[in-house]
């Protein structure tokens, strides 16, 4: 994923200067242009003929990456005569009337920047939830911006020093939130606004809100309208051009294709080795409806760190080491005008982020389909402490030199109060737990692998299609974390598809909650009491399912091991002033020898050292 980039000149005669940022293109990428005094604007993907659009008219140009299906609704909205034909066509024709605001209904996920000759001024947009990035650097008047910020960091002005709240967050979140980056001095645009840069300066507006309502209908109901919504959603999808799925066993990637069009889709399914289980729960549902499966076995041991750096670089340095997307992906990129994925339904429709109830058994814990209690008053703090990613805290404390510990435990909860603010302060305060993922979805660290689909393809996510997300910002968080009316909607959609085993769990998925809850909890007693076996796998970092034991994988697969080894030799360099390296170096240590458990750590630390090796970062001043 490249997305859009471009300069600012604070002298409206001078033209701008991006020559550096689209030398520092990938090969890969197919890059445009569109030059002239006072900015510059281009754009850049795996091709420019689909997923991407520029336009001119009168003093105006534009550049826009993906797409607004709703491009009708978005015009009559505004007032405007003839619906545009492109997004850039439909971002120039907005500010042309001043009515950007219009861009609330827009369904779709796309970026623009629309520079005024005649005003001297440069609009950047962002979607409703930034799932396109744009990075900002400005000093003097003088604006430089990029989707990829190793592109704005080719400008040369931005310099390559690391931000230390935002190496807090990433070492804590594995993500940075608001508008923190790892660089100092570049900001990230946050999502729904229209940044306006002139010869006043800069202002952020916002034209929507990321706001949860009450329902009206009760969860059957919805069941029934979320399966039309996925209908419709996966309608626009899947055309034009070829579509392709990312299937896997589990229910989301399910649901998407038993909603979509039949023979609308071809699917594709990675595994580590033939045998998999989770291949053959896939095979089946293709096969089910009919149509074309192809699998693509890849060996995690060696084939992730051959893309380690690239993927690293694609997703702005907030890629989690361990998801082999890049590792399969040009082979459907081949194959595939669009791909499609079920991302985002598990932590919108079903809650998996917000604070459940847990259940420890002998040494295990399982998420149970109900909400915990939370403070009567819950603070950003609360939030903190209760995220189900990043390492443990223990973990987090033992890696920041001791004088930094305050400083970086209190900034990170400051900056949770601001952010979630609107939402701890309502009726609803568990919302604030998906409004920290969902405030700016391109920096989550699931989302993260959605970067290297996009440099291959035309992502689609019908889980973020306005229809859908809006029927989910109607559920409460008590349904969405039992996730009963997704369960609702997918036998609304197929009785076939919902009766077939779900890879997380080995149990049908249209059973109730609880009830998967307990088969769950059984099945895994009675491999404790050697009842029941679990499948034998062909090595130690092989799983039942699509994705490899990371912790496994680290410790015993030989080439981790020795690029773990590596990392410890110059942790040093890449500490930045920042990180304990005492304590990087005995978390390391205590994982390669099986005395401890350091997976989310180490996968954070080898995405750290590709991003400061690769990029040059330095330590900030």
């Amino acid at each position: 994923m490249i997305g859009l980039f471009g300069a600012y000149h604070r002298q409206a005669k001078q033209p701008a200067d991006i020559e550096a940022m689209t030398r520092a293109i990938p090969e890969r990428y197919r890059a445009s242009i569109l030059g002239g005094p006072g900015a510059a604007l281009g754009r850049a993907s795996h091709r420019l003929d689909f997923g991407s659009s520029e336009a001119k008219r009168g003093t105006r140009r534009a550049v826009a990456m993906g797409t607004v299906h709703n491009a009708d609704e978005v015009a009559a909205r505004a007032g405007l005569a003839q619906v545009p034909a492109s997004p850039a066509e439909l971002a120039i024709a907005l500010s042309e009337v001043g009515r950007q605001d219009a861009l609330a209904v827009a369904n779709g996920l796309f970026c623009a920047a629309v520079y005024d000759e005649g005003g001297h001024r440069l609009e950047l947009i962002t979607d409703r939830l930034a799932s396109w990035p744009i990075h900002l650097w400005s000093e003097n008047g003088e604006i430089v911006f990029a989707g990829a910020i190793r592109v704005l960091l080719a400008d040369g002005r931005p310099r390559r020093l690391a931000d230390p709240f935002g190496i807090a967050q990433l070492f804590t979140m594995q993500r940075t939130i608001g508008d923190s980056t790892s660089i100092a001095g570049v900001r990230a645009l946050p999502a729904a606004t229209i940044l306006t840069i002139d010869r006043d300066g800069e202002h952020l507006s916002r034209y929507w809100n990321l706001t949860w309502r009450k329902p009206d209908f009760d969860e059957r109901e919805g069941g029934r309208r979320l399966a039309d919504a996925l209908r419709n959603a996966t309608a626009r999808d899947t055309g034009p051009g070829r579509a392709g799925l990312l299937l896997s066993g589990g229910f989301d990637s399910r649901m998407v294709l038993a909603a979509a069009p039949r023979g609308s889709l071809s699917c594709w399914t990675t595994a580590t080795f033939p045998e998999n289980p989770e291949l053959a729960l896939a095979k089946q549902a293709a096969a089910m409806f009919h149509a074309s499966h192809h699998t693509l076995i890849r060996d995690p041991s060696s084939g992730l760190l051959d893309v380690l750096d690239r993927t690293v670089a694609e997703s702005n340095g907030l890629f989690p080491a361990s998801t082999p997307m890049a590792v399969f992906l040009d082979e459907a990129g081949e194959s595939c005008d669009t791909l499609l994925t079920g991302h985002g339904l598990d932590y919108t429709l079903r809650g998996y982020y917000l604070p459940a109830r847990f259940l420890r058994l002998a040494g295990s814990r399982t998420r149970l389909p109900a909400l915990r209690p939370i403070p009567d008053a819950p603070s950003g703090a609360d939030v903190l402490r209760n995220l189900r990613q990043g390492p443990p805290i223990a973990t987090v404390d033992r890696i920041v030199p001791k004088n930094r510990r305050a400083i970086w435990w209190n900034e990170q909860a400051t900056a949770f109060d601001r952010l979630l603010a609107p939402w701890l302060d309502s009726d609803e305060p568990c919302n604030a737990w998906d409004a920290f993922i969902l405030h700016a979805v391109s920096k989550h660290y699931a989302f993260t692998g959605m970067m290297s689909v996009r440099a291959v393809a035309q992502l689609s996510l019908p889980a973020f299609d306005k229809e859908v997300f809006d029927l989910y910002l109607s559920m409460p968080p008590a349904w969405r974390c039992s996730g009963r009316m997704a369960k609702h909607a997918m036998r609304a959609i197929s009785q076939d598809a919902a009766a077939q085993a779900n890879a997380n769990t080995g149990v049908r998925a249209d059973i109730g909650p609880w009830a998967e809850t307990a088969a769950v909890l059984g099945r895994a007693a009675l491999r404790r009491a050697r009842i029941a076996q679990s499948p034998k796998m062909p090595t130690a970092w092989d799983t039942e399912g699509s994705w490899s034991n990371a912790t496994a994988l680290y410790r015993h697969a030989p080439a981790f091991r020795a690029h773990l080894l590596a990392i410890r030799g110059r942790l040093d360099q890449i500490s930045l002033g920042l990180l304990s390296s005492d304590g990087l170096a005995a978390c390391i240590d205590e994982h390669l020898d099986g005395t401890g458990k350091h997976t989310k750590l180490l996968r954070q630390l080898m995405t750290h050292d590709s991003w400061v090796r690769t990029f040059g970062i330095e330590g900030a001043a």
